[in-house]
């Protein structure tokens, strides 16, 4: 390697800045935190061993609705900073998990398609984690399949009462004036034309929102395929997985961008796959074009779709943050006391990074926005205006601003770690990062 790489588990320093919060982790690479000296300064860029990342393949994501507690992340399963620095290092908050000290507790599953380094080996867990997006996919159809039938067979009991309804009126009216025959006649006509019609639109929209799934998962497939085939022929040319990542990233990347914003299941739904896929795409050309030493052209790709990809994160985040009452339209409001067991302040962190409106609040500001959501929550009426199932709903908004924030992070880091390439003129990426024989921990990149 000709940049020498270091055990983040050797390097009490950055251990030491992680615990006490001058250092943060963005994405892939670990900075000055804002507020210090040469805030926003990357320090280390992150990389894991090939193995590390086929570890990762057996932990189950966090569910939306898990606790705090339970949403650690894989790595914070098994290790804890104490562990990490050894017997003879001190430092405070002992017994933290390398997760929480690293701000990896409760990422959103979305977000775990990158992973958390730059490693090309990465593209086995890519390709296992498009596998998991399409099995969930077809799960959540067939759920979703299941609740449409229930409410169909309703439909049919609510159209049959509402038949027996009109057949009594209609005899009803036969004994009052026999003309009106003929007018119930043309009414029943109209009542069977409007209900063929709705079934009839129902099922169209069904139908096309199958077809624009089934062309979602056929891309996704398509680049899997190629991440397969790339695995097992590691010396053959990239080409033609660099072709189909590009191909993939151009068709998510047009869907997710035209996607409206909008708390609806269906839409939801669809734009997550398309969003992440798109980020999925983007590391691997990325990956692939650094692996070929092409570092202009992936510093050209990056850049033009990240830009891309914050504009859809920030349009995001002024829609599901946006709420009726002022006081709650901010990201914050995920730190009042109705969210502490089941929102980490990370994460109120990552949301804040994409919400525009918040992002400019001085603290002034910021303080007497987040008194302005507790004091929400504790006006008498707040149990009745804000129910569980709208807590529930606003966990799930979490969720998936939080995705879109990590996703953002890793792909903006990735362009940092494409600059350390070009600046270090390396013919492949592979000379600085762990190959197949290295122990399988996280290691730590300079800078420059």
């Amino acid at each position: 390697m000709i940049i020498s790489t270091d055990l983040l588990a050797n390097n009490p320093e950055i251990i030491k800045g992680l615990v006490d919060g001058s250092l943060v982790r963005y994405g892939s690479v670990i900075r000055y935190a804002s507020g210090f000296p040469n805030g926003g300064q990357i320090v280390q860029h992150l990389a894991e061993a090939p193995n590390l990342t086929n570890s990762l393949l057996g932990i189950a994501s966090n569910p939306v609705m898990g606790s705090v507690n339970a949403g650690v992340n894989a790595i914070g399963h098994t290790v804890t900073v104490n562990q990490l620095m050894g017997l003879n290092t001190k430092v405070s908050a002992m017994q933290q998990t390398l997760s929480q000290v690293m701000g990896l507790t409760q990422i959103a599953a979305g977000a775990s398609v990158l992973t958390l380094g730059v490693s090309v080996a990465g593209f086995a867990y890519m390709g296992y984690k498009l596998h998991q997006m399409q099995k969930s996919i077809n799960h959540l159809q067939q759920t979703m399949e299941t609740g449409f039938n229930k409410v169909e067979t309703r439909l049919n009991n609510l159209d049959n009462k509402m038949s027996q309804g009109f057949n009594v009126v209609i005899e009803g009216l036969n004994h009052v004036n026999s003309r009106l025959d003929v007018v119930s006649g043309q009414l029943a006509y109209l009542y069977l034309l409007v209900q063929d019609s709705r079934e009839k639109q129902e099922n169209l929209g069904k139908a096309i929102s199958n077809i624009h799934k089934m062309m979602l998962i056929d891309k996704i497939c398509t680049l899997q395929a190629e991440l397969e085939d790339l695995r097992r022929f590691p010396d053959e040319s990239p080409r033609l997985a660099l072709k189909t990542a590009t191909n993939t990233r151009l068709f998510l990347s047009s869907q997710a961008t035209h996607s409206t914003p909008e708390l609806e299941a269906e839409l939801l739904l669809n734009s997550d796959v398309s969003i992440q896929g798109w980020a999925v795409a983007t590391v691997t050309e990325a990956h692939l074009l650094l692996q070929m030493g092409q570092h202009q052209e992936a510093k050209g790709m990056l850049r033009e779709e990240v830009e891309k990809f914050k504009t859809v994160a920030h349009n995001w985040s002024n829609s599901l943050i946006k709420e009726g009452n002022s006081s709650l339209s901010t990201a914050y409001r995920f730190s009042a006391s109705p969210f502490a067991e089941y929102i980490t302040p990370e994460r109120v962190t990552r949301i804040k990074d994409i919400s525009p409106s918040d992002l400019s609040l001085d603290r002034d500001q910021l303080r007497r926005k987040k008194n302005e959501a507790n004091v929400e929550f504790e006006m008498s009426y707040a149990q009745e205006r804000y129910p569980k199932s709208w807590i529930q709903k606003q966990i799930a908004i979490a969720e998936y601003l939080d995705s879109l924030s990590e996703l953002l992070a890793r792909l903006e880091s990735l362009e940092a770690f494409a600059d350390l390439c070009e600046s270090r003129n390396l013919k492949s990426s592979k000379e600085i990062l762990p190959d197949e024989n290295t122990p399988s921990e996280l290691y730590l990149l300079p800078a420059d």
